[in-house]
């Protein structure tokens, strides 16, 4: 693992303690709704299960987690990632450092993350990660999420979240950072399982099906907050979105 300066450390540990006041203020100042209203009941039903996401949309499902169940984390041992795992640790999550390749070709821990992530979920614990690897093309979910499923037999559960007030980075994810006095909705899908003999053909399948069911939440959860879901195009700088109020 590449070694991460004290001054990286320190900045990390400061952004990630911004992060965390900005989900609790969003937090206190929203609306949230839930769909399906068995919500959390849903997801408690499927524990252990692998909580996936979209990459720019996570920001308020760190909160998800309502300390019954031990949760880790999948987080990228370079760059955001630092930043990352200090902001989920107040949220009681773990952190699996690691990441796969992407289009670089060259694995950055992710052999190590995927064992680390299929022991967890032998143990109980629910285990959350983005199914788009950076930077590889956003919102298209890469393998490593259905291998995961296949290698520990344990559910994939589309998950997303969305605010009424927001703002997008010029980020390959665009990241959608939430902002307070919005709705908040947190939207599940049905839980996605992987055979343990699924051949190449019906990975590919299942990677497609992941992809769409998550398409779908993150969709549904904008409808729901009111609010127009972010374009996946980079080429301006910033796009700020809110609501009308």
């Amino acid at each position: 693992m590449a070694r991460v300066s004290r001054k990286n450390k320190i900045l990390a540990a400061i952004a990630g303690r911004v992060v965390v006041g900005l989900i609790n203020t969003v937090k206190k100042t929203s609306r949230p709704i839930y769909q399906p209203v068995t919500f959390l009941d849903d997801l408690r039903a499927q524990v252990p299960f692998i909580f996936a996401m979209w990459h720019g949309q996570f920001m308020m499902l760190a909160d998800v987690n309502t300390r019954e169940y031990k949760v880790a984390a999948m987080v990228s041992r370079h760059g955001d990632g630092e930043i990352v795992a200090h902001f989920l640790r107040p949220f009681g999550i773990s952190a699996i450092r690691g990441a796969g390749a992407g289009h670089r070709k060259r694995d950055r821990g992710g052999a190590y993350a995927l064992r680390a992530a299929v022991r967890a979920l032998e143990e109980g614990t629910i285990v959350a990660m983005t199914a788009d690897v950076p930077p590889s093309r956003p919102r298209h979910a890469g393998e490593g999420i259905v291998m995961l499923a296949r290698l520990s037999g344990r559910p994939i559960i589309p998950i997303a979240a969305a605010t009424s007030r927001f703002f997008v980075l010029n980020s390959w994810s665009r990241m959608t950072i939430n902002l307070p006095f919005s709705d908040l909705a947190l939207v599940a899908g049905d839980p996605i399982f992987v055979a343990a003999d699924a051949d190449d053909a019906e990975l590919e399948n299942k990677r497609r099906e992941v992809e769409n069911a998550l398409n779908a939440v993150t969709s549904r959860a904008y409808e729901i907050a009111q609010a127009t879901e972010p374009t996946l195009d980079t080429s301006t700088s910033q796009e700020t979105s809110t609501r009308n109020t």
